[in-house]
């Protein structure tokens, strides 16, 4: 797989299926530190497709690609530390995960459904690294900007933005998890 954001972004762009899924598929086999050297440039480069796609299913592509794209660091066992990359900071990771989390509240919010499904799927799996890396006061954050958005929102779509909550504020189960499997190994 070509690791070049706009050869990327070309193929989500148009909408074939097959390849739309190899690109998804070729994401989620990377690395985390292969992720995070990606991830800035990809986002870059997907956004404005987003925007600008009158195509549903590739807008859903790209929620799909990105979703994929995500280092998650926040699940990695060791952090930030466990990335090799000479630079990477706690600040850098949350500016990720704060541009991304924008993201999706935007996903969140588009008229087709399948668009808003993907969303809420990619904050299931966020939900899991936030409840991982015990990250609560971030995870309130996200609860009440979800809470904030399904306030404006009409029924159809406020009943994702609702699944994305739930799963946010429900998930952080896995960080509990995570601490009573570590206590067990003391």
């Amino acid at each position: 797989m070509t690791l070049d954001p706009d050869a990327l972004v070309d193929e989500l762009a148009a909408g074939d299926t097959d390849e739309t899924n190899r690109i998804v598929d070729d994401l989620g086999d990377l690395e985390t530190t292969e992720r995070y050297r990606l991830y800035d440039d990809l986002f870059d480069a997907c956004r404005p497709v987003f925007e600008d796609a009158a195509d549903g299913y590739v807008r859903q592509s790209v929620v799909r690609a990105l979703r994929e794209a995500y280092p998650g660091v926040e699940r990695h066992p060791e952090g930030v530390d466990g990335l090799d990359v000479e630079d990477a900071s706690h600040t850098d990771v949350a500016a990720q995960r704060d541009r991304y989390v924008a993201f999706l509240l935007d996903a969140l919010d588009d008229p087709d459904g399948r668009v808003r499904v993907a969303a809420a799927d990619a904050f299931d799996l966020l939900a899991v690294g936030l409840g991982m890396a015990d990250l609560d006061d971030e995870r309130d954050r996200i609860v009440k900007d979800l809470e904030a958005l399904a306030a404006g929102q009409p029924e159809e779509k406020r009943k994702h933005t609702e699944q994305a909550r739930e799963a946010v504020e429900h998930l952080s189960v896995a960080g509990m998890i995570s601490d009573a499997l570590s206590d067990r190994g003391s």
